[in-house]
């Protein structure tokens, strides 16, 4: 359960449309029948890029006080969620989890080095401590000589973002929770880029499944996989390795076209068992809630007012003496800034991109599995002897 006391030093007019946005969207958890937190029968657990969360590199931000609000509402309703694209400062998700509350903790990995493609990001995996166990062991796989990625023939690679490994329990069921952030280089399939996309998952698919078979632990692997679309060569990947991949029967990117991010498992014989495995529509999309493009005229004040920062710090930039490529940097935000205010029209187009720096590009994708196997259990020994 979210943190709310901290609203209470937030202006008036910005709590009222605060308390509004959460409500809407609990109410839309409701309408779509998410899973409620069980404590005895289920797990819900997910697996979300957040966006940059929250270095501002890109000039849309940084995230304001009530999207926080927002995240930490989506999160209250996982047990326990991966999250991709952690900064790396730490305040933002601290100020995160002090919304969230004691009861949640949370495992990041360190950065990613540039060079090998990775942008200083981290992974992590955020987890209701009353629910989900962390025990103990935890660390980034960093593969052995003779399973290094391929681009081409002369280069072999460590992956772009470490994969995160860790081992949970939840009620009777133990699983190793691994997640992943793949490479994302070209859509065209003849590019050493996009091979390169294929074969960081097939080869921690690859790397994973042997490990399984050596662990009394359930393999479930998530992540942003940057998949395009279903039976594509990195789709393929990882069922070629024997994981199932959950079936969403539309995208996880923010307009629900392309298929990015994922949740697949490799499983002990019955001891994974996936609650409504029917159901094909397990992402949550929480622009209809919140930023929705309809808001608009809402967040236009505030949009303006960032820009004619933005605009005159970009402008006090060129005054001093800075490189090249700083002044084209800053030369670059100004045409930018100044095209974006031209009008309503552009305007609203930077307030479309602008939200999804508030929230994500990206979508949760959910699933719940059963943890009680207690009456297998009991009828397991009363049918054996021992």
């Amino acid at each position: 359960m979210p943190f709310y006391k901290p609203l209470k030093k937030v202006s008036a007019d910005d709590r009222k449309r605060i308390i509004y946005g959460i409500k809407k969207l609990r109410n839309q958890f409701k309408e779509e029948n998410f899973p409620e937190k069980k404590t005895q029968k289920s797990l819900i657990l997910g697996t979300w890029n957040i966006r940059n969360f929250d270095d501002d590199r890109f000039n849309y931000g940084p995230r304001m006080t009530e999207s926080f609000y927002y995240l930490a509402e989506i999160i209250s309703h996982f047990d326990i969620i991966a999250v991709q694209e952690i900064c790396e400062n730490l305040l933002p998700l601290d100020y995160l989890m002090n919304i969230l509350g004691n009861e949640y903790d949370y495992l990041v990995t360190d950065v990613t080095h540039s060079s090998l493609g990775g942008n200083r990001e981290r992974l992590g995996f955020i987890y209701d401590k009353n629910k989900v166990k962390f025990k103990g062991i935890a660390g980034e796989v960093v593969l052995p000589d003779k399973m290094l990625i391929s681009e081409v023939a002369s280069k072999k690679r460590q992956f772009a973002r470490t994969p995160f490994v860790a081992n949970f329990q939840s009620g009777w069921f133990k699983f190793q929770f691994s997640t992943v952030h793949i490479f994302f280089g070209s859509n065209s399939g003849n590019t050493p880029q996009y091979k390169r996309r294929v074969e960081e998952i097939n080869t921690i698919a690859r790397y994973l499944a042997k490990e399984s078979s050596k662990s009394d632990y359930n393999q479930i692997l998530v992540g942003d996989f940057n998949i395009i679309e279903k039976g594509s060569g990195g789709y393929n990947a990882l069922e070629n390795n024997g994981f199932t991949v959950i079936s969403n029967k539309i995208g996880s990117n923010r307009d629900q076209t392309k298929f990015y991010d994922q949740i697949s498992f490799r499983s002990r014989k019955n001891e994974l068992v996936l609650m409504e495995p029917e159901r094909n529509e397990r992402v949550f999309q929480y622009f209809n809630s919140v930023y929705n493009i309809d808001d608009f005229e809402i967040y236009k004040p505030i949009i303006e007012e960032r820009l004619e920062e933005k605009l005159n710090t970009a402008e006090e930039q060129l005054k001093g003496k800075i490189s090249k490529a700083k002044t084209k940097e800053a030369q670059s935000q100004i045409n930018n800034i100044k095209k974006a205010q031209e009008s309503d029209t552009t305007l609203k187009e930077y307030y479309d991109e602008w939200r999804s720096f508030q929230m994500s590009d990206h979508l949760p994708l959910w699933i719940e599995l059963e943890i009680d196997f207690s009456d297998q259990y009991l009828e397991y020994l009363s049918e054996n002897s021992f």
